[in-house]
């Protein structure tokens, strides 16, 4: 494939997948406006979902931002009764952050959503298109990961406006 091929076939796909990802704004919005939450917020809710006890800092390092940036998420979280801090029994300079069952159930609430929305969806692909977007899905995610291990500042640079 030549470069400008290789360069149109990226732009081709980058479009698709920012069209794809904006199909969700419906269930985000709703979130928003029935919860009050932030897309930044709902991403630490899942995360402190799927790693409870979870540290703000462990979160910054994870999330690519600062700590004062996690702080006011989880601030905010944390007065909607969303989240809940504790000091670690081992070390009480530590802070933990768990979801409470508000915030547990918000986000089961927002995943059965996304999956009923997802796979309506998909119930209208044939199996060789599910197959090659699974593989598709697939290949982004590897090379997301690679791209994660090689290059790990790409974002902060991206958002800056730098050519990776």
């Amino acid at each position: 494939m030549t470069q400008a091929l290789a360069e149109d076939a990226i732009e081709k796909a980058a479009y698709h997948l920012a069209f794809a990802t904006t199909m969700f704004d419906p269930l985000r919005f709703r979130a928003w406006a029935e919860l009050g939450l932030t897309t930044a917020q709902l991403r630490v809710m899942f995360l402190l979902r799927d790693m409870p006890g979870v540290t703000a800092g462990e979160l910054a390092t994870r999330l690519k931002v600062t700590p004062p940036t996690i702080s006011g998420i989880v601030d905010r979280l944390v007065k909607l009764e969303l989240v809940r801090r504790e000091f670690d029994p081992a070390d009480r300079r530590l802070v933990r952050n768990h979801l409470t069952a508000d915030g547990t159930a918000a986000c089961s609430r927002l995943e059965r959503g996304a999956e009923l929305f997802t796979h309506r969806i998909m119930s209208e692909m044939s199996p060789d298109d599910l197959e090659a977007l699974t593989r598709g899905l697939e290949a982004f995610i590897g090379a997301s990961r690679l791209v994660e291990r090689i290059d790990p500042d790409l974002a902060q640079r991206a958002w800056a406006g730098e050519k990776p």
